[in-house]
């Protein structure tokens, strides 16, 4: 499903983008992006431990940072880095709970259930599970739903375009980090 996070979360950081470039005139909405995979840090650290001679001292499955908790610490973590390049702490925290909020979202179309996501205040697994995992090489989850995301990203472009005019991807290149 590594396409599609960058695909949702690419639409959903078009349209958060317009909406605080509208009321803050700046524009942290990258931030989404970057988060796109943060939570999939699970899987990594689990292959990590299968690797002979590396021992750590914790045992790390794929879904243990899918849940409230790590979205809260992973977001903090993202706005503590972004005030130390001097950008709003609140701009970073909004973006990066965006857009690890989407990454549950995108998993929870796939899965039913999928995880705990509301762990620790519940241990219950959730999932929509309207589409089903059909992962091939290019990491691409399921055709469906990266159709759903493409549609998405497609009418979010065309939002923000029919709201702000043709040259707002200009002025969003322009800017930067902000």
């Amino acid at each position: 499903m590594l396409i599609e996070h960058l695909i949702y979360s690419a639409a959903l950081a078009v349209i958060v983008g317009m909406i605080f470039s509208r009321f803050t005139a700046r524009d942290p909405s990258w931030i989404i992006l970057v988060v796109a995979f943060v939570p999939d840090i699970d899987f990594g650290l689990g292959e990590l431990q299968k690797i002979p001679g590396i021992t750590l001292s914790f045992t790390v499955r794929h879904g243990d940072f899918h849940n409230i908790m790590a979205l809260v610490f992973f977001s903090l973590v993202i706005a503590a880095a972004a005030s130390a390049i001097r950008m709003r702490t609140s701009d970073a925290f909004i973006c990066a709970a965006i857009g690890i909020g989407a990454h549950f979202f995108e998993d929870a179309l796939i899965a039913n259930p999928a995880y705990s996501f509301f762990w620790p205040v519940s241990l219950q697994s959730f999932g929509i599970g309207i589409f089903t995992e059909t992962p091939n090489i290019l990491g691409i989850g399921n055709g469906e739903v990266l159709l759903v995301g493409f549609l998405l990203l497609s009418g979010s472009l065309c939002v923000r375009t029919l709201v702000e005019g043709k040259g707002w991807w200009k002025v969003f290149l322009q800017r930067g980090i902000s």
